[in-house]
């Protein structure tokens, strides 16, 4: 497997720009989900996980103990409030859990996206 960014360096910067973007016109939640490759880097550079948690994903001597059933490091998801220093608006971020077969991952997103709509009151879509 490859996890690298290799070939698509341009994904953080323009997630990064869509996210500002999306913040800039009112949305208050982005949802993700992706496979394998580039998570890490999206986690520690678009979501802003950690690098203290990231690594000590890698050495179980060094895991959290609160850290769940143990899955493997790059499945694992976070989310995360910032805010867009263009707007002073808050927006959270969202990386979904990825199970092993990659493409289950899709209705994961649309469920969890169709929930926070419903819950905010959004029953448009525009947030």
């Amino acid at each position: 497997k490859r996890f690298g960014l290799e070939g698509c360096e341009v994904l953080i910067p323009a997630l990064k720009m869509i996210i500002d973007k999306s913040s800039a016109a009112g949305i208050e939640s982005v949802i993700m989900g992706m496979p394998h490759r580039g998570r890490l880097n999206v986690l520690a550079n678009v979501v802003r996980k950690d690098l203290d948690q990231i690594f000590c994903q890698f050495d179980p001597k060094l895991e959290a103990a609160d850290e769940g059933s143990g899955d493997v490091k790059y499945h694992l998801g976070m989310y995360h409030e910032r805010i867009n220093r263009e707007t002073d608006k808050n927006i959270t971020l969202s990386l979904m859990a990825n199970p092993s077969h990659l493409e289950a991952v899709d209705p994961v997103v649309q469920g969890k996206t169709k929930a926070e709509q419903f819950y905010r009151g959004d029953t448009e879509g525009r947030r």
